[in-house]
């Protein structure tokens, strides 16, 4: 997890979400140094995270491009940073600065609204921290190179 950071903070940034794409649960898993995704057991990614005391927009942009390649474009605008202070994470602290910054990339957040169940879609490999796309109906929970 992102070097720096406290680890209370970071503890209660580890809460479940509601998968768009199943309607499960989705839990945050820390992927990488600096990274987190919101996964579903079925694997599809709802949220990737990056968190900071300083978080590079144009970086974290780059890095989703990367993972995304297959999904449909993702331009800067599509990433949003937040502010997260000790009272907004529900932190007893003297002061209330700021605790982190988070920059995020939410899957379904698109610009050109496509519902076909064959769209294709972010997953992350159940076996490793790999990102891999198929279609949103896919079953598949490992990467390519783990299927091997």
């Amino acid at each position: 997890m992102a070097e720096g950071l406290d680890p209370a903070a970071i503890a209660l940034l580890k809460t479940s979400a509601r998968c768009r794409h199943c309607e499960g649960s989705a839990d945050l898993v820390y992927v990488g140094k600096q990274d987190a995704v919101q996964v579903c057991p079925g694997r599809y990614v709802t949220r990737v995270v990056r968190y900071g005391l300083d978080v590079d927009q144009e970086s974290f942009s780059e890095h989703i491009r990367e993972v995304t390649t297959g999904v449909g474009a993702v331009e800067l605008a599509d990433i949003r940073v937040a502010s997260r202070y000790a009272w907004d994470l529900g932190l007893q602290r003297e002061s209330n600065d700021l605790v982190l910054r988070e920059a995020y990339w939410t899957q379904s957040y698109r610009r050109t609204k496509d519902d076909s169940p064959d769209r294709p879609a972010l997953f992350l490999c159940s076996n490793s921290d790999s990102f891999y796309v198929q279609p949103l109906s896919g079953t598949e929970t490992l990467c390519p190179k783990c299927r091997g």
